[in-house]
C-alpha cells in the first residue's frame, strides 16, 4: 500500500515538474522576446532620438563632400554611415559609435579631434537607430557582425588600414564586445566612453525603478535559466556573449575607458571593473569630474581632446 503511494506521489512530482518546466519554458521565451522589444528609452529614462538631425547630417554631406555609404549586415539588413576622408590622406581610421536610441549625428562633436590628429572618420548608426534598417538594438547579438562589415569595408578601401574603434555608451559597449570577439582582426585600438558591464543586471536595476515592484525582479530572477535558453534557442548565443563585462576579458588592443563620476545611469564603479577585468596589457582609464552619462566632451571638452589625444600618440 505505502509503496503504491510514493510510486503516486512520484508522479505528481514528476508532472508538476514537466508542468512547471514547460510554464518556465513558455515565460522565458517571452521574456526573451520582450527583452529585444521592450521600450528601453522608458525603462532607461533617456530620450528617444533616433531619427533627430538625419536632415543636418545628409546636408553635411553635401556641403562637405563627405561620402554615404552603407554595407549589409549578414542577415541582410542595410546599415548606412558617413565617410569623413583626412586632408592628409591617411592610412588611420576611427569607426565613430553612437549611444542608444540616437544616431551617427551624435558624434559629430568628435569628429574634429579625429580630424586633427590626422585620422579618417567613418559615422555609423547602429541597426535599429538612424537610417539604418532594423527595428530595434540588438545589444550584440549582431552588432558584432554588423562592425566587421564595416572594418572590411574599410580594409576594402584601404589596404593599409589602421582601424580603431570609438564608441559612446550603446556605441562603447558594442566596442568593447567586437574587440573581445574572435572577428576583430586588425583592430589598433578602442576608445570605450561610458560603457555599461552587464546588461541583464542593468535592465533588472532600471526595471525595479520604473515599475518599483520587487516581486517582478524577483520574478526575473527565477526565470533567468528560462531566458538564457531561450536566448541560445533563437540566437546560439549565451547571455555573456553579449556582456562587455565578459568581452574585456579577451582585449589585447589598447583600451582607453572613459566615464563621468556623476553617471547617473551607469555608475563610475562600472567603469573601473571593466578596467580591472581587461586583458589588455595597455589599458587606461580616466573619469571625467561632476560629468553626467556619456558627456565628457561637452563637460570638459580641452581635457577630453587632451586624454584621448595623448591615448592616440602613444598606442597607435
Amino acid at each position: 500500500m505505502l509503496h503504491h503511494f510514493f510510486k503516486g506521489l512520484l508522479r505528481v512530482v514528476v508532472l508538476l515538474l514537466l508542468l512547471c518546466t514547460a510554464v518556465g519554458a513558455y515565460i522565458g521565451n517571452t521574456a526573451y522576446h520582450e527583452f529585444r522589444e521592450a521600450p528601453w528609452d522608458e525603462i532607461l529614462g533617456i530620450k528617444n532620438n533616433t531619427k533627430q538631425q538625419l536632415t543636418y547630417i545628409r546636408t553635411l554631406e553635401k556641403e562637405r563632400d563627405w561620402e554615404p555609404v552603407r554595407v549589409n549586415g549578414q542577415d541582410g539588413t542595410i546599415l548606412r554611415g558617413t565617410y569623413i576622408p583626412s586632408p592628409s590622406h591617411s592610412h588611420k581610421t576611427v569607426i565613430l559609435l553612437h549611444g542608444l536610441y540616437q544616431n551617427r549625428s551624435m558624434c559629430l562633436p568628435y569628429v574634429p579631434m579625429y580630424r586633427n590628429l590626422g585620422y579618417n572618420v567613418l559615422l555609423v548608426d547602429l541597426r535599429g537607430h538612424g537610417d539604418s534598417e532594423g527595428a530595434h538594438t540588438d545589444w550584440g547579438l549582431s552588432e558584432v557582425t554588423d562592425l566587421q562589415k564595416w572594418v572590411q569595408w574599410l580594409e576594402r578601401k584601404d589596404g593599409q588600414s589602421i582601424i580603431g574603434l570609438h564608441g559612446v555608451s550603446l556605441g562603447a559597449a558594442m566596442a568593447l564586445l567586437y574587440a573581445g570577439s574572435d572577428r576583430d582582426g586588425h583592430l589598433s585600438f578602442v576608445v570605450a566612453d561610458s560603457s555599461y558591464g552587464n546588461i541583464i543586471a542593468l535592465g533588472r536595476e532600471k526595471l525595479l525603478h520604473w515599475t518599483g515592484d520587487q516581486r517582478l525582479v524577483l520574478g526575473y530572477n527565477l526565470l533567468d535559466p528560462f531566458f538564457q535558453a531561450a536566448m541560445f534557442v533563437h540566437t546560439h548565443e549565451l547571455v555573456a556573449n553579449i556582456e562587455p563585462a565578459q568581452a574585456v576579458r579577451f582585449i589585447h588592443v589598447p583600451v582607453l575607458f572613459l566615464h563621468g563620476s556623476e553617471d547617473q545611469l551607469v555608475p563610475e564603479k562600472t567603469a573601473h571593473s571593466l578596467y580591472d577585468n581587461c586583458g589588455s596589457q595597455k589599458k587606461y582609464i580616466h573619469i571625467f569630474q561632476s560629468s553626467p552619462h556619456a558627456a565628457g566632451i561637452e563637460t570638459d571638452r580641452a581635457d577630453y581632446v587632451r586624454t584621448v589625444s595623448h591615448f592616440l600618440e602613444e598606442n597607435v
